[in-house]
């Protein structure tokens, strides 16, 4: 019969455990209802023609005289419920007499037969050991398995630390990615785990080992190379090896030619030597980043099977309900004082953890951890929670740092100075200019392979490869924001090293940004560069002819000139203030034969407005030229949106007799050609209210008459509100169901960690 003392279970733990058992020892099925943590509910028979129910009370920690504190209280509940069956479950070892205590609390609604001590329940574990073995964090954290464990790690030298990951344990939540892991490892003898910095790669591999070690298994940890493992392989022994970063935080960079010495090969040979024996095992792990770079340098590695062995950690591998465990995990066993736990509960502050796009396990570790926290008043621990949450980007940072190439480090910073999304051909291009660039400044090689090598060194860590590569989570931009503050060099290589000017206005934004004065700052100690850099991209192609018209690619000529007015005011170098004044000039010039981009052309308006010292007395002049031209091109045709921006601007400027008449054939060539087009591309409500807005400025600022169009946009409102509460009458229930799962499940957030509240 097992001997567990259950005190390695958290109360969630015990009470799913618990249910288990009585299911399988009445043959009755339970479902979790819990009305609220202090009814006095764990469990109901869900077909009970009565009312049974069941309560779980985990006490193996305080005892009998704390169980019998509790049970007092409970019994004032028991009688308001009535119950026809009650069923109490606990982790107290009970004798014949406390049961008896136990049965004249509560009365005739309480039997002998029905009150599960310690005892009892490891008796029906030994009669039904598939529950047994389901709960896998009972046997393995029992004190029994640990000293098995203990004894087989000490039969070989192993700095595989048993205790470190019996405590563990505790904490561990079973993901997705558990079943996948052991499936691979009984079918091949060989399991990779790879994912992205934090998500519980080693975690994982520690509780393979372990369920491994607990079956007679023998560890062996490598350390250094695959050479310590073939020397300590003994054939027909069980044997399992572990090596946490197989390939090295190292092999980049510097180390870029690593596998000249057949590193790979001798890598490729063990895990062939343990996949062909029935008694080894061989567990790794390695950041996403690093095996893909590792593939594209070595032949041997990418025409091997070593992919086939390969589980990707990710966090979508964790359910709600997994997310909750680990954060309520960590909660009930760690060193938190009262206070800090009771910061993290209150207002269900969990719900806002759990629920967080940026959940990490190894983020909920550190926020659970009272050294990391204890110099944070309770006062502002939620606000330090939000903060980790919203910026985790230390756990991309040393991956940044110290584990990529120099090419992918380029390859990140390109992507960047177009915000996280790009085309390849457009990144590549970039790549290559800022790549080239950062080799000859800091002298690290590139060769025509580079650009390949960074795609699939980055594929599935930091990026999401496809038709638009993109960063694999927002995280990552924001570590790369703390990079370019900390090392503003960086912004100057971005903008030295662009291809178009959108990228050197994307960084000029970050760097005129609340978080960016250490960028300005360097940039403006760099000013002759910068300068330099802003006058060539002016000149960088935009469009290109394709059939049926032309194609515009990068930043008008309006929001260059707007942003060379915008650096012209902060650096102060004449030159670059006169061919910011000659741009200008060149733009309103060649307005006469090329069409004006009205948005951008009233953000240029603005920005001449205030400006101090590009334009300084020559403001207004210049000022009442682009409103002309912006006039001239708005009575060629425009959108609604763009002809009231441009009549919600003219407010200063005396509109005389030619002005009025531009903006009076702008509104009517509107209405002419562009408002049905509008009409229809209307999709919702705020479409509609949208589109019957700038109509009514449009009528108040040119006296046209659009009583006709706005009567239709309206029709079309009422029309589409009409079929909106048709096709939601079809949906109630569709709805309903959606909304009772999500409140389900919130209600459930609720009940667990309701469970860490202290009892009243």
């Amino acid at each position: 019969m097992p001997n567990y003392e259950f005190k390695q279970l958290s109360p969630h733990d015990f009470e799913q455990l618990s249910r288990d058992v009585i299911q399988a020892r009445d043959g009755i099925l339970l479902e979790s209802f819990k009305s609220g943590r202090d009814l006095g509910i764990d469990f109901r028979h869900a077909k009970a023609k009565g009312s049974m129910i069941v309560q779980c009370k985990h006490y193996a920690g305080t005892g009998l005289a704390g169980l019998l504190v509790a049970l007092k209280k409970e019994s004032a509940k028991v009688i308001k419920l009535k119950p026809s069956r009650y069923i109490l479950v606990t982790s107290v070892g009970l004798t014949p007499s406390n049961k008896a205590a136990i049965e004249a609390i509560f009365g005739s609604v309480l039997q002998s037969a029905d009150i599960l001590g310690a005892d009892d329940l490891n008796n029906l574990l030994g009669l039904h050991p598939n529950i047994e073995q389901r709960h896998y964090k009972l046997w393995l954290a029992s004190r029994a398995v640990l000293d098995r464990v203990i004894h087989n790690a000490s039969l070989v030298q192993s700095e595989f630390d048993t205790e470190r990951v019996y405590r563990d344990i505790q904490r561990y939540v079973q993901s997705a990615a558990y079943p996948r892991t052991i499936e691979m490892l009984e079918r091949d003898h060989v399991v990779i785990i790879s994912g992205a910095p934090g998500v519980g790669k080693t975690s994982l591999a520690k509780m393979l080992i372990y369920a491994h070690l607990e079956q007679g298994f023998e560890p062996i940890t490598i350390l250094s190379d695959f050479q310590t493992g073939r020397e300590r392989y003994q054939q027909g022994k069980k044997q399992v090896f572990y090596f946490d970063d197989f390939i090295g935080a190292t092999f980049l960079g510097e180390r870029s030619s690593a596998f000249t010495r057949n590193e790979d090969r001798a890598i490729l040979d063990f895990i062939e030597m343990v996949r062909m024996s029935p008694t080894a095992r061989l567990v790794m792990t390695t950041r996403q980043h690093i095996l893909n770079q590792a593939i594209a340098a070595s032949e041997k590695l990418k025409n091997s099977r070593i992919v086939d062995s390969r589980c990707v950690l990710e966090i979508h591998d964790y359910n709600l309900g997994q997310r909750a465990e680990i954060l309520y995990n960590h909660i009930y066993f760690s060193d938190l004082p009262d206070d800090y736990r009771a910061s993290l509960l209150s207002g269900r502050f969990y719900k806002e953890i759990v629920l967080h796009q940026k959940f990490n396990p190894r983020l909920i570790e550190w926020l659970s951890t009272y050294k990391r926290v204890k110099s944070i008043s309770v006062g502002g621990y939620q606000g330090f929670v939000r903060n980790l949450l919203a910026d985790p980007q230390e756990i991309w940072r040393h991956a940044y740092e110290d584990q990529i190439s120099d090419e992918a480090r380029s390859t990140l910073l390109a992507l960047y100075t177009f915000s996280g999304e790009c085309g390849p051909t457009l990144l590549e291009k970039a790549f290559r200019g800022l790549h080239s660039l950062r080799a000859s400044r800091y002298g690290f090689r590139t060769d025509p392979a580079s650009w390949r090598r960074s795609l699939g060194e980055l594929g599935g860590s930091f990026l999401r490869p496809g038709t638009k590569i993109s960063v694999i989570d927002p995280s990552v931009i924001d570590m790369l924001n703390a990079v370019v503050v900390h090392d503003p060099g960086n912004a100057l290589d971005m903008i030295e090293g662009a291809v178009r000017f959108e990228q050197a206005r994307i960084v000029w934004r970050f760097a005129l940004s609340s978080e960016g004065a250490p960028i300005l700052n360097y940039l403006v100690g760099e000013v002759l560069r910068v300068a330099d850099a802003f006058k060539r991209l002016l000149a960088a192609p935009r469009k290109r002819q394709v059939d049926g018209g032309v194609v515009y690619f990068d930043d008008s000529l309006e929001l260059r000139v707007a942003t060379m007015i915008q650096v012209a005011e902060t650096l102060r170098v004449e030159e670059f203030t006169k061919t910011t004044v000659s741009a200008l000039e060149a733009l309103i010039s060649g307005w006469e034969f090329e069409k004006v981009e009205i948005s951008d052309g009233i953000a240029l308006l603005s920005k001449v407005g205030t400006s101090a010292e590009v334009f300084k007395s020559s403001s207004d002049a210049v000022c009442k030229r682009i409103v002309l031209a912006l006039a001239v091109e708005a009575s060629t045709g425009c959108r609604s949106d763009e002809l009231r921006e441009l009549l919600s601007v003219l407010d200063p400027f005396s509109i005389d007799e030619e002005l009025d008449a531009y903006l009076s054939t702008g509104a009517q060539v509107y209405l002419q050609n562009h408002f049905t087009e509008d009409l229809s591309n209307c999709k919702s409500l705020s479409d509609y209210e949208s589109l019957e807005e700038d109509l009514g400025v449009i009528a108040e600022r040119t006296n046209i008459n659009f009583e006709g169009p706005i009567e239709a946009v309206q029709d079309a409102k009422t029309e589409l509100e009409q079929n909106e509460t048709t096709y939601g009458e079809h949906k109630y229930e569709e709805w309903k169901d959606r909304r009772y799962e999500v409140q389900s499940n919130e209600r459930a957030l609720d009940d667990l960690f309701d469970s860490l509240r202290p009892t009243r």
